[in-house]
């Protein structure tokens, strides 16, 4: 078989000696014979970016059963009463993610509210308050959460040896990182680094020799806490960081969770509604169920129990000497009646009531 450098010789060959503008020249010309195999060494390769497929496969897959058509994906798994009450954004999954001992994590819930964190279905927990660390906090957080913890280590107030001590201990205790606040050193970070075995999160504000010291220090993921200026800061050092894990928190709306993204961060931090928040809404959802539920009352309904005692109560009350008209009498004898066949079948005790009205029924 012909060598490739043979092939391509024979071709330029074809090319040089032939002439496309004649039908006579190219009929006079011999065919040549081009083998059909390829040689080892050519690697062919197909783009498909800009193939649009068909309606039928891009559709989702369903399966025909008893009860219809259902999708072929499993159904989500939840418990009769307990069940994740909170639910990361959806934007967030736009997110590439970021690997951490072999776990995808694309959303991390920044909350130290054990109750918010168990009911919760972000990938992981981002544990920073502003207090010094204490080890009985962590390993609170730890007991309720169900994914890998962040927890804070100082770099503000907490700082040196107590820091790197704190992420030693965080790491003896489980947690899946140490974060440091935006004041701490590179110096610490690399303490940090040399005596703990899980990765340092570094929390900068700007693109500049400070984050760039920390990186070289050992910080396998930055924490862009900039405010309104952390798209521009994370477009920055994404230039010069390629393919290092950058988190930022998204805001609270779905326009800034993805403009965020866009901007180069490979996880987003969600600041969850507090649990006296979650409280207030249930409550105010009560009471327009109770408020829905309750009937309208007329003079021709028969009134509800409360509304019977009271009337019943009124009666009671009136001086011996008024008469009572027999309407009244009837009506209240009527509702009494009613109260007491509703309480023989719930297997109650008669009421008090029947002795009034013995004496005063026509």
């Amino acid at each position: 078989m012909d060598t490739l450098n043979d092939l391509n010789e024979r071709v330029d060959a074809f090319v040089g000696t032939s002439s496309f503008d004649t039908p006579a020249a190219a009929n006079d010309q011999a065919p040549i014979d081009v083998p059909a195999e390829v040689h080892e060494d050519i690697v062919a390769s197909v783009d498909f970016s800009e193939v649009e497929l068909a309606d039928e496969f891009t559709e989702p897959q369903v399966a025909v059963t008893p009860n219809g058509l259902l999708p072929m994906e499993p159904l989500p798994i939840d418990g009769r009463l307990r069940k994740a009450a909170l639910r990361m954004p959806d934007e967030i999954e736009e997110a590439s993610g970021f690997t951490l001992f072999g776990r995808r994590i694309k959303s991390l819930i920044y909350t130290t509210d054990v109750a918010v964190i168990r009911n919760s279905n972000a990938d992981a927990v981002f544990a920073v308050y502003p207090f010094t660390p204490q080890p009985a906090i962590t390993q609170a957080l730890l007991t309720v959460a169900e994914c890998p913890v962040f927890v804070g280590v100082g770099g503000g107030t907490t700082t040196g040896k107590r820091s790197v001590q704190m992420a030693a201990v965080s790491e003896m205790q489980g947690a899946a990182g140490c974060v440091v606040n935006s004041p701490a050193t590179a110096e610490m970070v690399e303490h940090i680094t040399n005596i703990a075995d899980i990765p340092v999160i570094a929390t900068v504000v700007r693109c500049d020799d400070d984050a760039h010291a920390k990186v070289r220090a050992g910080a396998k993921i930055l924490n862009i806490a900039a405010g309104k200026n952390t798209p521009q800061v994370l477009r920055e050092l994404r230039e010069h960081y390629p393919n290092l894990p950058l988190i930022a928190p998204g805001g609270k709306t779905p326009e800034s969770i993805r403009e965020t993204i866009a901007a180069g961060a490979n996880a987003i931090i969600w600041t969850p509604p507090s649990a006296q928040q979650l409280q207030a809404d249930m409550m105010q959802r009560y009471r327009k169920m109770k408020e829905d539920a309750t009937p309208v009352i007329s003079r021709d309904d028969v009134p509800i129990i409360d509304q019977v005692a009271a009337e019943v109560s009124q009666v009671e009350n009136m001086n011996p000497d008024v008469p009572i008209p027999d309407e009244v009498i009837e009506r209240v004898a009527s509702i009494h009646e009613r109260v007491e066949e509703h309480r023989a079948n719930r297997g109650l005790k008669p009421s008090l009531h029947g002795f009034f009205f013995r004496g005063k029924k026509r």
